[in-house]
């Protein structure tokens, strides 16, 4: 080794034995540093556990709190569109909600009173009161035949507005049982549902009733074609053959109408019946299209050519059950609610309602 390299050697050596004792110090004051802030960091993860646990026992609190308010919206949302239309007597509507959802599983008192905002909308001139019973009544409806509420009491408005005037004398709520009683009878009767029987209505329109047809011969003609068919397509079939009966009639030679007023469909099928006889061929069918010029009046004679007996008592079957009011529908809904499912159901409804009027109070 060189003399240079022995010096660069020694240099080096001399620096590690002047580094060496306050390196020493250095790294023991390094460590008691470091031991502390383990320390630190040790309670401030103490504290910020506490402080996460505190958070999430206030939102705890918080929402314990603020929850029943919550669930006060939908029905306080709802009550404010049925004030809109000038209902004063909200509590009636509401207590009526309660008492109705808890005792049918399936209609929220929300629901319940935005479907007595269909009711209000379309029959203006019942009371407050009798706002929330029709609602209750539609919205019973709804349940024996496997419907909703809303659609339901829009079918009751629609209802009211079609055949009212044809039942003058009876009350708005007379009414409302006897037309109950028969939505509820044609799906117990019929292969149909309470939203097919909407839907028939509704394309059917005023036809029949301006022709002075019973509303128990209208349900059993809807009713029936609905065995082949949808209820709007049964609607819009019944609602083409009476718009061109009289016609048919008239140009097949036959007469279809007694005082002006348009004979039962029974006796338009008989009188059809007595010229073709108990079935039609191709050529006879061919002279009944163009006497109606309508296809869809024809699709319904031919339906119902071979089924006047089954009509007939359809009928008076029908006429029957209107009369018995709303009881045939409380029958219905009461068998479908005694299931687990149901139970279920409205024991949430009642809690729901419970936690409601916690809310209010709050």
């Amino acid at each position: 080794m060189s003399l240079e390299s022995v010096f660069k050697l020694s240099l080096i050596m001399n620096m590690i034995d002047n580094l060496s004792g306050p390196m020493a110090g250095v790294a023991s004051k390094v460590g008691a540093n470091v031991s502390k802030l383990d320390a630190a960091s040790q309670t401030f993860g103490n504290m910020a556990k506490a402080g996460a646990a505190m958070q999430e026992t206030g939102s705890q609190i918080v929402n314990a709190v603020l929850a029943p308010v919550e669930a006060t919206f939908e029905t306080r949302r709802a009550l404010g569109e049925l004030a809109s239309l000038g209902v004063q007597d909200l509590e009636a509507v509401e207590n009526a909600a309660r008492s109705f959802s808890d005792q049918w599983a399936g209609t929220s008192k929300a629901d319940f009173i935005s479907a007595a905002y269909d009711i209000k909308s379309g029959i203006a001139s019942l009371s407050d009161e009798g706002v929330a019973e029709f609602t209750s009544l539609a919205a019973l409806t709804a349940k024996a035949t496997k419907s909703t509420a809303g659609e339901m009491t829009s079918l009751f408005a629609t209802g009211y507005g079609i055949y009212k005037d044809y039942y003058s004398d009876l009350s708005d709520m007379e009414f409302g049982e006897m037309f109950s009683a028969g939505i509820s009878d044609a799906v117990r009767a019929f292969k149909t549902s309470g939203s097919g029987m909407a839907q028939a209505i509704q394309n059917l329109g005023a036809s029949a009733t301006t022709a002075q047809v019973p509303l128990e011969e209208q349900l059993s003609v809807l009713g029936m074609l609905q065995a082949t068919m949808g209820g709007a397509e049964a609607g819009t079939k019944y609602k083409a053959f009476l718009r061109s009966a009289t016609k048919g009639g008239e140009a097949l030679g036959l007469k279809f109408t007694d005082a002006n007023n348009l004979l039962s469909m029974p006796e338009i099928l008989d009188i059809l019946r007595g010229k073709f006889g108990e079935t039609m061929d191709a050529a006879e069918k061919m002279e009944l299209q163009k006497a109606f010029g309508d296809t869809e009046a024809v699709a319904l004679i031919d339906l119902m050519y071979n089924k006047v007996g089954d009509l007939q008592d359809n009928i008076v079957n029908m006429y029957g059950s209107l009369g018995k009011g709303v009881s045939v529908t409380e029958q219905m809904a009461s068998a479908i609610q005694e299931t687990e499912p149901e139970r279920f159901e409205r024991l949430k409804q009642r809690i729901h309602n419970v936690t409601e009027s916690i809310g209010n109070s709050l």
